[in-house]
Formats: C-alpha cells, structure tokens, sequence
C-alpha cells in the first residue's frame, strides 16, 4: 500500500491514542531503522526539511516523520490500529509486520484494495467502521426479510481524530502529492501511495459521500514503465470514476465536530507562535492556524526559535566593541544530527573578534557607519551661514581707486581655476 498506509498504522493512532496533535513536531533529518538501514524520502532531492509538523509531513507524504512517529509510538500500537481499520493481511509478528517498516506501508502480503478501501471509509465516516458488504439483505416475493446482512458498526476513531485527518488529507489534494486529483468544487481528502521502483501506484480518497481507492501494477510485482503516464493513471482513473459519480450531487463540506478548536502556532515547534519572533523566521513567517480536539491545544510557547543579539558586521556573539542587531535563529532539539533546512538558521556558537579603534575609523571612511558622523551644532551652521553673508558683501563692494585698473592674476583667491586645482574637496580620486 505504500504511503497510503501512513495514515492507517501511524498518525490514526497518534493523534488518537498517543496525544499528539497535527501540530506534533519531529526533526526530518538523516535517520536510519533500529537495524541501521537508512529512511530515505521519497522526493528526488532527498529532502530534509528539519522541524516538520505531522500535517507538513502528510500532506508531503515524509517519510522520516513517518517512521519516528510510528517508532515513538510503538509498532505494536500502529498494527492494532491497522487490524481495527479492517486489515487482514497482517503478520502478529515483530520479525515481519510488527515493526518499523508498517509505517511505509513495508507489509508483507500488501493489502486488498477492498480493505484499504473500508479504511479510508471508516476516517469519512467519523471514525466508525462498517464492515463492507455488497448487499445489505435478501427478501423473497412478498417482501419478507429471509438474510439480512446490514453491517456492523464500531468506532475506531474519536470523531475529533477523524476530522483532523481528513483536514490533513484535503491539504494533500490541494498543496501536497494529489494535486492532480480534481472533482471541481467537490471537497476531496486523500493519500497518495508509490512502492520502490513503481511496483504499485495508489490514490486512497473520499469525499463528504463516496471513497476510492485505486491500485495500478502487475500481478507478477514488476516495475511500472518509466514514463510518467505509467506513474499517474492511478489518479485519471479515480477522478474519472468520481466525477462521474458525483456528477449529480450538490456541493457539501466535511462536517466540523463540535469539539474542534483552532490556535495560531509556530510550524517549527508546534507550540503556541511568539509574536515579533515565529513571523520573523528568514524565510518568512512560520505562524498558521491549526485545528485541534478540544483540550489538546498547547499552552507552551515556540523554544524554537529564538530572537538572538549578534555582532551586526560577522553575525556572531557580540563584544562590548560590537554595533548589534537582533536577528531569529532556529534551535535544533539536543541530539539532532545531520544538515537540515534548519541548519543554517542555527544560533552562532563563536564570538566576534571585537573591532579596534583604526576599525570604526577604517568604517566611517568606508561609509559603513556614516549614520554615526555628527553634523555640526546649530550654532556652528549659523555662523557658517552668517560668513557666506559678509562673503557676498564683500564681493559688492567697489574696488578701491588703486586697484580699479589692475588685472585678475593667477594667484589671485578670486581665481576659480586655482580654487580648483588646490581644493581637494574638488579634485578627482
């Protein structure tokens, strides 16, 4: 089933069971199973987006944060999970399907799309779960029931689950991996789901009245071609088949359970946003608007970013000869390795070397500080102004009668030629 299965075995049962939220953040960062073979992501990049909410990482189908979420919570409680949902292929076995891999979808039989299916139906449906049936009972000519065969319901998921990863779905369909997916104006949630070298192509979605779930490969397990119609199909034929079903149905959302509530957090904690300090990440604000189960909320503020003094020249610490700026940088949990979309945004751990005296002089001549040059007193500029006067009363003035018949010369001050070349505030560099 591939990514389809992350939602079933690994953020169903989190969001349900383990007390985290869609706001719940792990580091996407280079990471390896417990027997050291290393998660890889699935995008051509190899992608590692450092501090990633659980709805980031559905939406973009992550599956670092997968596999951490599922190790976090225990395999054990995913594949219950799973076997609520209606799963049956399933190994009660830690050295088959009881272990890391489940979160991807890593399973060893696959799955029936009738059941994947049913899964999906069980999230639409609130969180119940009916056992899926093509027909519900069998009456004989005079309308008398002789097999009923109506359906079984029990709850898997709290409605308030349901709802918050059918929120996470719709952002799958709209911003993530199901962009192709399209029934107009007709709300859609689903996941996408691809298996190492294009053995098996999925789109598992619903809207507010039917699920899908479409499969594409071979029987004998080998590699889809590789040509991009080949790895797409999977998507024209659900909404070919969607919107042809919905054809004739009017336009309706999901529903809201009463027990929903909405706060702004920080992307990169998932805690409640700083304001002036998560919106002023460098690479633009990291504040939106999650919904939460009602009491789920969190009250802590973002410890991921932090508003740091550094040295306003070289970035680092300050020293006392130091002109500061205040910028936002990104903390990294303890532990954390490997270079992330994070990294560069961390706090600087050095000190500035301090700036001498010749520095701030080699600065102002440089313009670097020309903001701190101070303009001469009041009193200096009207003096100023009062000379330039008595200059140009001078200048007014008649020559006295000795003088009346003598010749400009050259080194005469009046000369402006000489003022010229001897002025350095005038001459060329």
């Amino acid at each position: 089933p591939g990514s389809t299965f992350k939602v079933i075995a690994a953020y169903a049962p989190a969001l349900d069971n383990a007390d985290m939220t869609l706001a719940t953040v792990f580091d996407n960062a280079p990471y390896a199973y417990s027997n050291g073979v290393e998660v890889n992501n699935w995008d051509s990049n190899n992608a590692y987006t450092g501090l990633t909410t659980i709805r980031s990482a559905i939406t973009n189908s992550i599956n670092v944060v997968t596999v951490k979420c599922l190790t976090e919570i225990t395999p054990r409680l995913g594949f219950e999970y799973a076997e609520k949902f209606g799963i049956t292929t399933l190994y009660d076995d830690e050295g088959l399907d009881v272990r890391q891999p489940l979160a991807l979808g890593g399973v060893t039989d696959g799955v029936v799309n009738l059941e994947l299916t049913e899964a999906y139906a069980t999230i639409a449906n609130g969180g119940q779960y009916n056992n899926p049936k093509f027909y519900t009972r069998i009456e004989d000519q005079n309308g008398n029931v002789i097999i009923d065969n109506s359906p079984v319901s029990t709850t898997v998921l709290k409605e308030s689950t349901a709802f918050l990863l059918t929120s996470a779905m719709q952002d799958v369909v709209t911003s993530g991996t199901g962009t192709a997916i399209d029934l107009g104006d007709m709300p859609v949630a689903g996941k996408t789901g691809t298996t190492s070298s294009y053995k098996d192509i999925w789109f598992s979605g619903y809207t507010p009245y039917y699920t899908c779930s479409v499969w594409g490969g071979y029987d004998n397990n080998d590699d889809l071609p590789n040509s991009d119609i080949y790895h797409t199909y999977h998507k024209t034929l659900w909404n070919a088949i969607m919107n042809r079903v919905h054809a004739s149905l009017r336009v309706k959302q999901f529903e809201k359970p009463d027990n929903i509530e909405t706060a702004q957090v920080c992307k990169k904690s998932g805690k409640l946003a700083v304001k002036g300090v998560c919106e002023a990440d460098p690479r633009g604000s990291q504040v939106y608007t999650e919904y939460f189960a009602r009491g789920t909320a969190p009250t802590d503020t973002c410890d991921a970013h932090i508003a740091m003094k550094v040295c306003s020249e070289t970035g680092l610490k300050p020293t006392t000869t130091c002109n500061t700026a205040t910028r936002i940088f990104i903390q990294r949990p303890k532990g954390s390795e490997g270079t992330t979309d994070d990294s560069k945004y961390a706090p600087p751990s050095g000190t500035c070397s301090g700036h001498t005296i010749v520095d701030k002089i080699k600065d102002l001549f440089n313009g670097k500080d020309k903001d701190k040059i101070p303009e001469a007193s009041t009193k200096d500029k009207d003096k100023d102004k009062n000379k330039d006067k008595d200059k140009d009363k001078d200048k007014d003035k008649p020559k006295a009668e000795e003088d009346a018949d003598k010749p400009s010369g050259a080194g005469d001050a009046s000369s402006g030629e000489n003022d010229s070349k001897d002025n350095p505030a005038n001459a060329d560099d």
